[in-house]
């Protein structure tokens, strides 16, 4: 498996096929004699941001993510938790209960409730 090519920026879907965002960033686990595999997938502006600036990666945790749900580290999903279905992944959780969608939330609540019409 080409995990760049295979794995990153894959769509995500929880049990109830909502969307869960992309697969920003993937964890492996090295181990003594035996090759590499694969831990955690990453699910968070956080790792997304650290591919082009590990700095503003580091400041949005720090300043933005901490706000929204407390964290400031990136959401971690247990590779035993996704399997590959169709084009994309798909987890055996329902995602709402998860820090997912604690951006989405945010913004749903303090921005667009407060447009006209939305």
């Amino acid at each position: 498996m080409h995990l760049i090519g295979n794995i990153l920026d894959e769509q995500l879907q929880d049990n109830g096929e909502r969307n869960a965002g992309r697969v920003d960033g993937i964890v492996l686990e090295l181990r003594d004699g035996r090759p590499p595999r694969v831990a955690y997938v990453e699910v968070s502006p956080i790792t997304l941001l650290s591919r082009f600036s590990r700095r503003f990666a580091r400041w949005y945790a720090r300043r933005i993510d901490r706000k929204l749900d407390g964290r400031g580290v990136p959401f971690r999903i247990p590779w035993s938790r996704i399997e590959r279905r169709g084009p994309g992944l798909r987890l055996d959780f329902d995602a709402t209960s998860t820090p997912i969608y604690a951006l989405e939330n945010w913004l749903r609540q303090h921005i667009v409730r407060r447009v006209p019409g939305a």
